[in-house]
């Protein structure tokens, strides 16, 4: 049943992780092909042992019941099919596929199969590939009798397609006993290139029958699965050997797959290949919120990497905190980050640039181009495009540094976590979220503060953050903060920006990097927490009920986004405002049960969904998308209400400060600090921690449209990185 790691879809899927289809677009079908990590019951209907029908498997699932997928809950596809706007596919075999049913797709796959019939002999009954392509071809006989052979081809052929097949001939086969009949016929590299050939013979016959859109999956790091720990690992570290496997297999793989589009002329297989990366839960686990990546939530022995897991199997009583459920299968919260949150690089063919007018293929060039927003990384043939910061404490860097100010986070603890592990400015014990934006769209290094007196020559190129802690909208937030630099002063800075670049560059050339740069402005929070609540009856509060506090802010903030607007930028990332009654500074302030403030809550409600509905009026009237709105409040409350699922043991108190839930004051020398930053969502009474700003822009990266409007911000690069 061991198949192609979890992580050979980090690559692929992750494409399809926020992408959510238009409701006026019928939603394609979606065909599964290939082993147990994508089986979700066909063996249930089959006399084998490789099957997953049995407590616990299905611990975590609606029902709460066993459904045949090797997971706690959902398995990859299920969230592709979410991801498609569909219902999940039905396993070929079940009695329930017919009628409209047909018309979603099917799932052939088979716990146990490989490239090769020979793989998964101990299984016996199994569904090997020749066969599940000849279900296909009964799946397609039956869809013609119920819509005509016609329509039958069209949705064949717009369908998208999953393929994950492979490593189960190396676990499963070639290593399956010390002196297997393949590892006697063959060599390691001579096996491999046989795997290769044949995996070419199955993929032209997939294209035989009408597949057009196909991901295809190589393996990945197979020697690191709880189960190869258990057998092969004597200090806890992947198997060499199998790891040797992987890196011979992958990368002929993503070869032979070029090599066939070429010879069919347009790019049917997309090759996606496991790339290591920092974001990869098996070597850094903590990241992602689990605390373990070694041992299977499910099973027994070593790592709980042997055997089964069946009913009298060692069960985590929390799978949320495991990476893998089983010895080989993830768990359904892995399979989660996969499809929504891992980005890596890869190689992926777009779309062929054919010049048919034919409506259908525009709209699947769309789809597919939607799908790829979400792997979006700089491209390493052009250099990153510059990215320019407004806003406050959130995403300042370092301004407040070179200011006469008590908004200032340059004093130890603060950067404890940090690359320097020294206070650089930041509010946070190590990155910001412009720090991580910076990261993801390919910049060489952060933008510096303005003030820095570093950024000058060549770093001008990269940006540079105007940001600073204590401003709002209004020019009267914040005032007890004395010389901060507000909103005005941020954006005649910006224009003193340009004009330091055209010195350098030109001016034709600063129009254009202005106009192809990423800006982020997040700012609002404080007129709340620092203008409108500061006091028990503040000027503002006194001057306007909140509706109308509310709306006079939109307004303002409309009039500040058009002035930026103006000086050239047409990528805008505009946040809402946090979770601001549940932060630690609020709960030691106005909560009286640990609850939430209602009040600051209810100001949140009212301006988050006001924001958004402005920035639409403004990319309306401009007749482009140029803001992106970041739902803020809900990235924050997920990990507020359940901290658990995003690996932290409490999103209430801070990591560093005093007083109830160490929310008083500011964070100093002399506060209490937590001595683990990754298990608290908040650093201080107000400012995330760095893991938590990871949460945050993974979700801006590759949000739902739950989070981002009109579209995740990995989907906006895509499309400009295509015009």
């Amino acid at each position: 049943m061991a198949s192609s790691l979890v992580l050979v879809f980090s690559l692929a899927l992750t494409a399809l992780g926020s992408f959510m289809i238009p409701q006026q677009v019928e939603a394609r079908a979606f065909f599964v092909f290939g082993d147990s990590l994508v089986d979700n019951g066909n063996n249930n209907y089959l006399a084998t042992q490789a099957r997953a029908d049995a407590p616990p498997y299905g611990i975590d699932y609606p029902t709460g019941r066993a459904t045949g997928r090797f997971s706690n809950g959902y398995n990859i596809p299920d969230f592709i099919s979410q991801a498609l706007g569909a219902e999940s596919t039905l396993p070929y075999l079940s009695p329930e596929l017919n009628g409209e049913k047909l018309l979603v797709g099917a799932n052939f796959a088979s716990a146990g199969i490989g490239i090769l019939n020979d793989t998964g002999v101990q299984f016996v009954n199994i569904i090997r590939m020749f066969r599940q392509y000849e279900y296909f071809e009964q799946y397609q006989q039956r869809l013609s009798a119920l819509i005509g052979p016609e329509q039958t081809q069209q949705l064949v052929n717009d369908a998208l397609i999953l393929m994950t097949v492979g490593g189960n001939d190396f676990v499963n086969n070639y290593y399956l006993v010390p002196f297997s009949a393949r590892s006697r016929q063959y060599p390691l590299p001579e096996y491999v290139e046989y795997l290769i050939s044949e995996f070419r013979k199955l993929l032209l016959r997939l294209y035989d029958l009408g597949g057009r859109r196909v991901l295809v999956t190589g393996t990945g790091p197979l020697g690191c699965v709880p189960a190869e720990l258990a057998m092969r690992s004597t200090n806890g570290e992947c198997a060499a050997e199998l790891q040797r496997a992987a890196g011979l297999f992958n990368p002929q793989l993503t070869q032979m797959i070029s090599e066939v589009n070429s010879e069919l002329g347009a790019d049917i297989f997309i090759a996606a290949n496991t790339q290591l990366s920092h974001y990869d839960f098996v070597s850094n686990p903590e990241e992602f919120g689990f605390t373990t990546s070694k041992i299977a939530c499910c099973g027994q022995g070593p790592y709980n990497g042997l055997g089964l897991c069946t009913a009298l199997s060692n069960v985590c009583p929390d799978r949320d905190l495991y990476a893998f459920w089983d010895a080989f299968h993830p768990s359904e919260k892995a399979n989660r980050y996969i499809v929504q949150s891992i980005l890596n690089v890869y190689m992926i063919q777009l779309m062929a640039t054919s010049s048919s007018s034919n409506s259908v293929i525009t709209i699947c060039r769309l789809i597919f181009l939607a799908l790829l927003g979400t792997i979006y990384l700089a491209p390493q043939a052009e250099a990153a495009r510059a990215f320019f910061v407004f806003g406050d404490s959130l995403v300042d860097n370092g301004n407040n540094n070179y200011l006469i100010t008590t908004a200032r986070a340059d004093a130890y603890p603060y950067g404890i976590d940090s690359p320097t592990h020294r206070p650089s400015g930041r509010f946070s014990n190590g990155l910001n979220i412009a720090d991580i934006i910076s990261q993801k769209i390919g910049s060489p290094e952060p933008p510096l503060p303005y003030l820095s007196p570093q950024l000058n020559g060549r770093r001008l190129l990269i940006g540079a953050n105007f940001a600073s802690a204590g401003v709002g909208i209004l020019n009267d937030t914040g005032f007890q903060f004395l010389n901060i630099l507000r909103m005005p002063t941020q954006l005649a800075y910006f224009r003193d920006y340009q004009r330091r670049v055209q010195a350098l560059i030109g001016r034709d050339q600063t129009k254009r990097l202005i106009e192809q740069s990423l800006v982020l402005i997040t700012v609002g929070g404080n007129d709340f927490v620092n203008n409108y609540y500061l006091g028990p009856s503040s000027a503002r509060s006194r001057q306007l009920p909140l509706p109308r506090y509310v709306s006079y802010l939109v307004s303002e903030y409309e009039k500040l986004l058009m002035n930026l607007y103006k000086l050239g930028p047409r990528r805008i990332l505009v946040t809402g405002t946090g979770a601001m009654g549940c932060v630690p500074g609020e709960l030691a302030t106005r909560a009286t049960n640990g609850g939430c403030s209602a009040e600051v809550q209810r100001a949140g409600a009212l301006y988050n969904p006001q924001l958004d509905q402005m920035l639409k009026g403004l990319n309306k009237k401009l007749g482009k998308d140029v803001f992106i709105s970041a739902n803020n409040g809900q990235m924050h409350l997920d990990f507020i209400i359940n901290p658990r699922a995003f690996g932290f043991t409490n999103s209430k108190v801070a990591c560093c400060g005093q007083g109830p839930y160490n929310g008083v004051g500011l964070c100093t020398f002399l506060s209490n600090l937590c001595p683990n930053r990754a298990l608290y969502a908040f650093w201080d009474a107000f400012h995330p921690s760095e893991k938590a700003n990871r949460i945050i822009v993974q979700q801006m990266i590759t949000g739902s449209i739950r989070y981002m409007s009109p579209m995740n911000l990995s989907t906006i690069m895509a499309l400009d990185s295509a015009t």
